[in-house]
C-alpha cells in the first residue's frame, strides 16, 4: 500500500479506538491505536495493491516519495485532526494510529538502508511482513493502477472520518 493509504488507514484506527476509550484510558487507549494501526498495516498489504516505485528504483526515487507520500500525508491527516479538535486528546490517538500503520514499512527502511539489523525479532516481523505482499514484492510488485481504487477511496473515508 502507498505511504498516504497507510497514514489514512492508521488515522482511521485512531478515530476508532478513541470512540471505544475516549478520555478514560489514555495509556491503553493510546496502546490500542497504536497497535491497531500496525495490525491494520498487515491487513492492507495483504490486499493486492499497487506501489509508486520498484524496489530497482527505491535509492534514486526514495525522497520524493518520502516527502510527497509518506510525510505529505502525515501533514494533511494531522492538520484535518488539528483543525477538528485542536492538539486533544483525540488528535494523539490519531498521532498514535498513524505512527503504528507506518512502523513496518519504517522498520523495512531501516533495515534497507542498514541502520538496523534484520537479525532477532526484527527479522521475523520483516519476514512475516514481506510474505504478506503475496501478490508481487520487489521488482514484481504491482504498480499504482486502476485496481487501487480502494486505497483511495480509504484516503478519503479516513480523511472524513477525521474531520467528521
Amino acid at each position: 500500500m502507498v505511504a498516504i493509504g497507510h497514514t489514512a488507514v492508521g488515522a482511521f484506527a485512531g478515530v476508532f479506538t478513541y470512540q471505544i476509550f475516549g478520555e478514560t484510558g489514555l495509556l491503553p487507549g493510546l496502546l490500542a491505536a497504536g497497535v491497531t494501526g500496525i495490525i491494520s498495516h498487515y491487513i492492507t498489504d495483504f490486499i493486492p495493491h499497487g506501489h509508486f516505485i520498484k524496489m530497482r528504483d527505491y535509492k534514486t526515487q526514495i525522497i520524493p516519495v518520502i516527502i510527497f507520500d509518506l510525510l505529505l500525508g502525515i501533514i494533511i491527516f494531522l492538520a484535518a485532526a488539528f483543525l477538528k479538535d485542536q492538539i486533544g486528546l483525540r488528535f494523539f490517538y490519531i498521532l498514535f494510529g498513524i505512527g503504528g500503520a507506518q512502523l513496518p514499512d519504517v522498520l523495512d527502511g531501516l533495515i534497507y538502508i542498514k541502520a538496523l539489523p534484520k537479525q532477532g525479532f526484527i527479522k521475523y516481523e520483516n519476514n512475516f511482513h514481506q510474505w504478506l505482499h503475496w501478490h508481487g514484492r520487489g521488482d514484481n510488485c504491482l504498480m499504482f493502477g486502476v485496481r487501487d481504487i480502494w486505497q483511495l477511496s480509504a484516503i478519503v473515508i479516513s480523511l472524513y472520518l477525521v474531520v467528521g
